[in-house]
C-alpha cells in the first residue's frame, strides 16, 4: 500500500521536490543548531548531504499522509513550521551545553584564565580554556550516552505524531524554552558552585598571609595558587559530575518530546 502510495507521488512530477524539500527542511532545522551534527566543525556539504540522506530514507514513510495540493502559501507556512520542530529540539539541546560552557567561563575568569579567549566552533562563539574543557567534557557524555541518537530519534518521531506542513508554533515551545534555560542555569551553577566556594577560601587565605607577611608577593603568589586551586576542583567537580550531565541531557530530549507530544 505504501509503495503503491509512493508511485502515485512520484508520478505526480512536479509535487515530488516540494513535498521532499518540506520533509528535508524539518531535518535540516536539527542539522543547524543541534550538537554533532550542527557543530561548524562539521562541512556545511556534510550537514546538507547528511540532512538529504535522512529526508530521502524517511520520505517513503510519511509519503502516504502528505497533502495532495501545494500553494505558495501553504508553502512558506510549512516551511516555517517544519524548520521550528528541528530547531526547537536542537536548541533544547543546545542550551544545556551553554550552560555547562558558562560554567567553564565563570571558573576561568575568576581563577585569572579569563584573557586566554579560545574559539568554539560547535556553538559558534569564544570562550576561555576551562569553558572549552567544560563543553568538550559535556559532549563526551552527551555523545557516549547515546544522546545524539535519541535527539535523532525524538526527530523522526515527529512524523508519526504531526505530519507534514501541519505544525503551528504553540505557546509550549516558549514555556520549554524557559524551563531549559532555568535548567541550565540551574545545572551550571551546581556545577561551578564547588570551585567558586574554594576560590573564595582562598582568597580570604591570601589575605590574611599578606596582612601578616607583608614581605611576600601576594599578587604573584596568588595567582598561581588561585589557579592551581581552580583547576583541581574543576577536574574534581567534572569527575563528580557524571551523572548530572546525563540527568541534564535525558530532561532537556524529555521536555522536548513533550512539548511535541511525544
Amino acid at each position: 500500500m505504501i509503495d503503491d502510495d509512493i508511485f502515485l507521488l512520484l508520478a505526480r512530477g512536479p509535487m515530488f521536490l516540494p513535498l521532499y524539500a518540506m520533509v528535508m527542511f524539518r531535518i535540516s532545522g536539527l542539522m543547524i543548531v543541534a550538537p554533532v551534527f550542527g557543530s561548524q566543525a562539521v562541512p556545511v556539504r556534510i550537514r546538507v548531504a547528511l540532512a538529504a540522506a535522512v529526508a530521502l530514507s524517511v520520505f517513503p514513510v510519511v509519503a502516504p499522509n502528505l497533502p495532495t495540493d501545494l500553494t505558495i502559501a501553504s508553502g512558506l507556512a510549512g516551511v516555517f513550521g517544519e524548520l521550528v520542530i528541528g530547531l526547537v529540539l536542537g536548541l533544547a539541546t543546545n542550551i544545556v551545553f551553554t550552560g555547562f560552557q558558562l560554567a567553564g567561563m565563570v571558573i576561568g575568569q575568576q581563577a585569572g584564565l579569563g584573557l586566554g579567549q579560545v574559539f568554539n566552533p560547535a556553538l559558534n562563539s569564544n570562550t576561555t580554556i576551562v569553558g572549552q574543557l567544560f563543553f568538550i567534557v559535556a559532549l563526551t557524555a552527551f555523545v557516549l550516552m547515546g544522546g545524539h541518537r535519541e535527539l535523532m530519534r525524538a526527530l523522526l518521531d515527529t512524523f508519526s505524531t504531526i505530519p507534514v506542513m501541519s505544525y503551528r508554533t504553540q505557546p509550549n515551545i516558549l514555556n520549554l524554552m524557559i524551563e531549559l534555560l532555568t535548567m541550565s542555569m540551574t545545572t551550571g551553577l551546581r556545577l561551578v558552585a564547588p570551585v567558586l566556594m574554594s576560590l573564595f577560601i582562598a582568597t580570604i587565605v591570601l589575605g590574611f598571609l599578606s596582612r601578616t607577611m607583608p614581605q611576600l608577593n601576594i599578587l604573584s603568589v596568588g595567582f598561581v595558587v588561585r589557579i592551581l586551586i581552580a583547576l583541581a576542583m574543576a577536574g574534581f567537580a567534572l569527575t563528580a559530575a557524571d551523572g548530572l550531565f546525563d540527568s541534564a541531557f535525558a530532561e532537556a530530549i524529555h521536555k522536548s518530546r513533550e512539548a511535541f507530544g511525544l
